[in-house]
């Protein structure tokens, strides 16, 4: 949340999306390990958007922003595992709309790893 903060004060170039994207993929990583793949998936999604659009002035930041929103909830209300209804849905939202989002900005769907 720091990081994303000081992005948005500072505005975004392609070292603030590095260091996001950076600490977007950290998370995809490592949020499984400790119970947490819906964190993973909706990590995954952020990553995907930042690294698909090509010019940073283009990045949606209130989408960045739902990500980020999305991760820290479904830290904070432990919902681990993948059956936890509420978290489920809203990263199936996120993917969805972040989908929409890159097919509209990139004319493609985003492609994963």
């Amino acid at each position: 949340r720091v990081l994303f903060r000081a992005a948005v004060s500072q505005g975004l170039d392609a070292a603030t999306r590095a260091e996001l994207f950076s600490a977007a993929h950290d998370i995809k990583g490592e949020a499984a390990t400790f119970g947490y793949p819906l964190a993973a998936r909706a990590a995954d999604s952020l990553s995907l958007l930042l690294q698909a659009v090509d010019d940073p002035k283009d990045v949606p930041w209130a989408l960045v922003n739902q990500h980020v929103d999305a991760i820290r909830a479904i830290v904070r209300e432990t919902a681990k595992g993948l059956d936890h209804p509420v978290a489920s849905e809203l990263v199936d939202q996120l993917v969805a709309v972040t989908t929409e989002k890159l097919i509209e900005i990139t004319g493609a769907p985003p492609l994963a790893p």
